[in-house]
């Protein structure tokens, strides 16, 4: 008898966390079903507890043209989440002593002797340290050259007279070229292309068999298209050669490929623990960037935060966000063909629901505002936002969304829909330094020459590292 009650005690217990999983998933479901329907995310999402996958689903289309959906083996490009997986290469080749964290760049690629980043070490690139710029140093890079194919020396030749932005080791500054030359350095010490080196070292190893560096020439199936949502329509991504992404932005992968990376990194398969352990140190303020991750809390709600890995990615008609919570052996990965995704609210959802706390999802107010702006002009958007942003009931206000909005108007040349927003922008998030800097961009679209100089001069009030507004800046000042 005594046994007969532990037999159902048992099962009694193992029928509620049964109960319990299943709330939760379809917690996470209605969460990710919500986000779809206000037109917020197209693609896949997996969600992970206690080293096991406890949710997965995909949304949309992969590609409009052929009306063809989304599944959960649907390929993506990450952008910068490739970063992550150009990390655990490198340090790859640090654990086989092909390479030395503190040595230089110099000390693998010779064409970098006598150039400003000559001396910068391999632990300075993994962790922006190194003081190398980013790309958005040069004005026209998108309409020009990240439109081009160039071999590896020409790439470099770009970037490498570049001078600094500080004493390597100083400081923290986010670098996609610094990551560039880590993906160089890769190919130098391997003798392989970055994208045999990456298969060899990582994909084949850990069987993330629907995983690669894309180039456009190549044809990869069930890979998603990119999409940018317009003003309530979707639009084709524009066009972007992959070649000069090698090492910070080419890979395309699936949500479950990296959850076996995810998995590969708290087993140590790839890496040995005391690699690991420095790859998830805590870097510079602010970001706390290690090797290839933010370390440090993430808030998903007011009070509540986690100790987390995270990274997020976009490039075009993309977007990803992944994030590990090594406390549970838990983590999260949406990647989405729809940009622009609000990749952080949407994460700190699917951590409200992972964590059992209340989840609201309220309408995007600027959602309803590009319906506005087609149907009627700015003008009426900015009324409308005035109007729902006070009903919290209903709306929520995201400002890095608002950003995005002005952008996209931008982008779109509709420079006075554009400047009407931007405007509103900085006086509801006087403190942001990109919304200072997008109105800054947007006077200068339309020739407001002093009204840019005084906010880019603002937005380095707000971040004097902006090299953005330093640069626009400069173009002002008398030969």
């Amino acid at each position: 008898m005594f046994f007969k009650k532990v037999f159902l005690f048992i099962i009694y217990i193992l029928f509620g966390l049964t109960l319990l999983a299943q709330s939760k998933k379809e917690k996470l479901s209605d969460i990710m079903n919500t986000y779809h329907k206000y037109n917020m995310f197209d693609g896949a999402v997996l969600v992970a507890e206690n080293g096991k996958i406890i949710y997965k689903e995909a949304f949309g289309l992969a590609n409009r043209e052929w009306n063809i959906p989304n599944t959960t083996d649907t390929k993506f490009m990450i952008g910068s989440v490739s970063k992550p997986i150009t990390a655990a290469l490198m340090l790859i080749l640090v654990q086989n002593h092909l390479v030395s964290l503190d040595k230089t760049i110099e000390d693998y690629l010779p064409e970098f002797k006598n150039k400003p980043a000559a001396k910068v070490t391999i632990r300075q690139l993994l962790s922006h340290t190194s003081g190398m710029p980013n790309y958005d140093i040069i004005k026209d890079f998108f309409p020009r050259i990240s439109r081009q194919s160039f071999s590896r020396e020409d790439y470099v030749k770009i970037y490498q007279d570049s001078a600094l932005a500080f004493v390597p080791g100083t400081r923290y500054m986010y670098s996609s070229w610094g990551y560039y030359t880590l993906g160089y350095i890769i190919e130098k010490v391997t003798g392989k292309s970055y994208e045999q080196a990456m298969k060899d070292e990582i994909f084949s190893k850990l069987k993330m068999e629907n995983s690669g560096s894309y180039f456009h020439t190549k044809i990869v199936t069930k890979r998603a298209s990119g999409y940018d949502y317009g003003l309530g329509n979707f639009l084709s991504a524009d066009f972007r050669d992959q070649s000069n992404t090698m090492g910070t932005g080419d890979i395309y992968t699936t949500v479950e490929d990296l959850f076996k990376f995810h998995i590969a990194l708290t087993n140590n398969t790839l890496l040995n623990k005391e690699l690991t352990k420095e790859m998830f140190t805590p870097g510079e303020r602010p970001a706390r960037y290690g090797y290839g991750w933010f370390n440090q809390n993430f808030r998903y709600t007011p009070t509540d935060s986690i100790t987390a890995n995270y990274h997020l990615g976009t490039t075009d008609g993309f977007n990803a966000f992944m994030i590990r919570i090594p406390e549970t052996n838990s983590m999260a990965v949406i990647l989405c063909n729809s940009a622009n995704t609000d990749y952080l609210g949407i994460i700190r959802s699917l951590l409200k629901g992972l964590y059992n706390k209340p989840v609201v999802l309220k309408k995007p107010v600027h959602k309803d505002m590009e319906n506005i702006i087609v149907s009627a002009n700015a003008e009426k958007a900015v009324d409308a936002y005035k109007k729902m942003k006070i009903d919290t009931a209903h709306y929520y206000v995201d400002w890095l969304q608002m950003y995005y909005l002005a952008e996209k108007l931008l982008n779109l040349k509709k420079f006075e829909d554009a400047r009407i927003i931007a405007e509103n922008n900085v006086v509801e998030f006087p403190d942001r330094d990109l919304i200072t800097l997008s109105l800054a961009n947007i006077y200068l679209a339309l020739n407001k020459k002093i009204d840019a100089i005084k906010f880019y001069k603002r937005t380095l009030q707000l971040n004097p590292i902006s090299d953005e507004a330093k640069n626009r800046l400069k173009e002002f000042e008398p030969n």
